[in-house]
């Protein structure tokens, strides 16, 4: 009887434990098998740097990507960005495309399909740049900052609220700018669109800033200025200038641009001192979600613009980190790991009412 009574007890403890236990909220780790991530590179459109090449490309990123289990890389080389061809993609990666490769109305019909599915887009534009570089013994890189080339496609697909700044100059050629500051140079004045950034000009709560401390930029800006979607932004001593002909700048003296000025083309320029210029901008579109990001030049395998540099890009500070986590954020509701509430609180039941059964018949007897 004795016996019968400690069951009783130990029973009773048993199921007093598995009740709290599956009150309480806890992560676990889901048993199931999840489906990998899918993230297209288009590279059919002209696209300033090869998904091949580690050191002038943005093979050292992709394949940072792809390394994760829960991502699977793939580059479309060729084939048009139909319906076909972006069903399965969770990710498409838009980099730097060429405004002599436009999106033909299919391509952009096949975007809207994908973001209407609830996939999401990553667009990213570059500066411009002139001879001072070091890149411009380069002629491919002379066409860097084709930007008016993803703002027709934001155009075609019915995106509104956030474009790079571009400007037509008298010859009616179409520039994108660059962002400039004298304060905050990686390494000194005389390369001024080379840039360090700290938290202070990022919103460091949000996921994609996640154990992001330092940044390496050179990078376009967005517009307009005071841009809602606005993640990342330079200093108030940051501004943008825009290329006038290959070897000057149209507003070199833009710190002393005076106001009206800058009224009579509030199309010309992204920012004026004072104006902290976005470079990237993360908002939900819809069901999907969409990154713009000024500077594809900054997660490449490049060398620094910079003489006698070996520094390359991709391994400044946490700038491959970033691409990282906007791929995590782009990605983030696309697979949901199956929970294990519902489990938990059916087992507890059965053994409650085995328990409550147990109890019954003791009384009965």
């Amino acid at each position: 009887m004795n016996q019968l009574r400690k069951a009783h007890r130990v029973l009773a403890v048993m199921v007093t434990v598995i009740v709290i236990l599956s009150s309480l909220q806890t992560n676990v780790i889901a048993q199931a098998n999840l489906d990998p991530i899918l993230v297209l590179y288009d590279a059919s459109h002209s696209q300033q740097y090869a998904a091949d090449d580690e050191t002038l490309g943005l093979k050292l990123m992709l394949d940072a990507v792809n390394t994760s289990t829960r991502y699977i890389v793939k580059v479309n080389e060729d084939a048009e960005l139909t319906d076909s061809v972006l069903n399965d993609v969770d990710i498409l990666i838009i980099a730097a495309p060429h405004t002599s490769s436009p999106f033909s109305d299919d391509e952009t019909h096949g975007i809207k399909e994908m973001l209407a599915n609830g996939s999401s887009l990553f667009l990213l534009g570059d500066p411009v740049i002139d001879q001072t570089t070091t890149y411009w013994s380069e002629a491919l890189m002379r066409d860097l900052g084709e930007n008016n080339a993803i703002n027709s496609l934001l155009d075609s697909i019915n995106v509104t609220g956030v474009r790079f700044s571009v400007n037509r100059t008298v010859l009616e050629n179409i520039y994108a700018d660059t962002m400039f500051d004298y304060e905050h140079p990686i390494f000194n004045e005389t390369y001024p669109y080379m840039i360090q950034l700290d938290p202070s000009t990022w919103e460091t709560d949000h996921p994609i800033f996640r154990n992001i401390n330092t940044l390496y930029t050179l990078t376009a800006t967005l517009k307009p200025i005071g841009l809602s979607s606005g993640l990342a932004s330079g200093y108030e001593t940051s501004f943008a200038q825009f290329r006038r002909g290959p070897n000057t700048w149209a507003n070199y003296s833009f710190p002393n641009m005076t106001l009206e000025e800058f009224e009579e083309k509030p199309l010309s320029y992204s920012a004026i001192n004072g104006t902290f210029p976005s470079w990237m901008s993360a908002f939900e579109y819809d069901e999907s979600r969409i990154t713009i990001v000024g500077s594809t030049l900054m997660f490449t395998g490049r060398v620094l613009a910079y003489p006698s540099t070996d520094q390359r890009w991709f391994y400044m500070g946490d700038n491959s980190r970033l691409f990282l986590n906007i791929i995590n954020w782009l990605s983030q509701d696309s697979v949901e790991a199956p929970s294990a509430i519902l489990p938990m609180l059916i087992i507890s039941s059965v053994i409650m009412a085995v328990g409550v059964s147990f109890y019954i018949l003791k009384k009965i007897r």
